[in-house]
């Protein structure tokens, strides 16, 4: 990721004592990175104990890149928030991620964070040392997280459960990357949505005019007030947020190739609409 928007990808990484590693990227032909300070929270080394596991993450939907890791033991996730606008990214304090007002504690944890049920908001999984990916939904808004409940999705089958998110097959679902401590790989496909959407009235559902779709795409809808429209990508992050009065046109040929999520809201509710951009 562009930890510092040079227009470079960078690495940020956790390491077993504690802290968090910055590897800045200086050139890219030939591919060259440089070690930097590690990252500071109120111009303290970070420290979470052993075994931090870092994501960067748009939390609160201002613009600024902020920083989730969890940790070994107690296991908890901390979020650190970017108190500045700038090319690097200032934090002041953290606080820990929480579910029903209780932290949220797994031991050996490194979490991600997702749009798995394709709603527009980010949500949290976490692999942790008992072996299985704990799925979080985001049961608040996408620039206000709220966690209520947990399942397990995915048991890998022993300990120590580390997993990445992609859409392996390309079909517009996320799929999960799974690895454990017996070194095996394995790949866990999404055949369909299992949680249940909500739904809205047919005068206030959404239509896109071709789906999938290549370079552009209008989305329409009859009953909208003077509303705005949004569309997040699967990691819950806003591409783009207008004006909308009943029709949008997305011009999207840079767009990457993969599963958008269109979502229109205004003072009488919102509705959406699943995109997938060829």
């Amino acid at each position: 990721m562009d930890y510092d928007d040079d227009g470079m990808l960078d690495i940020i990484v956790g390491e077993r004592n504690g802290p968090v590693h910055y590897y800045r990227r200086t050139s890219e032909a030939p591919i060259t990175l440089t070690k930097e300070t590690d990252l500071v929270c109120g111009g303290i080394t970070i420290d979470v104990g052993y075994n931090s596991a870092p994501v960067c993450v748009d939390w609160n939907e201002d613009g600024n890149r902020d920083l989730l890791i969890g940790n070994e033991s107690p296991g908890y996730i901390r979020l650190y928030i970017n108190d500045t606008i700038g090319s690097k990214p200032v934090y002041n304090t953290y606080t820990l991620i929480e579910s029903s007002g209780t932290s949220i504690v797994r031991y050996r944890n490194c979490p991600q964070v997702y749009d798995m049920n394709l709603d527009g908001k980010k949500d949290i999984l976490v692999g942790a040392n008992d072996g299985y990916i704990h799925y979080y939904e985001n049961t608040g808004t996408n620039d206000n997280p709220v966690f209520t409940v947990s399942e397990i999705i995915i048991s890998t089958g022993s300990s120590g459960a580390r997993f990445w998110i992609n859409d392996w097959n390309e079909d517009g679902l996320p799929d999960v990357l799974t690895s454990n401590f017996n070194g095996l790989i394995r790949v866990y496909i999404q055949l369909f949505l299992s949680i249940e959407e909500g739904e809205t009235s047919a005068a206030r559902t959404l239509a896109a005019s071709t789906n999938p779709f290549a370079g552009s795409v209008i989305i329409s809808a009859d009953g909208f007030n003077n509303g705005i429209i949004s569309i997040y990508d699967l990691q819950g992050r806003a591409v783009l947020t207008e004006p909308f009065s009943g029709i949008f046109e997305w011009n999207a040929p840079e767009a990457s190739s993969g599963c958008y999520f269109a979502e229109v809201h205004d003072n009488q509710g919102s509705s959406s609409v699943r995109l997938l951009k060829l």
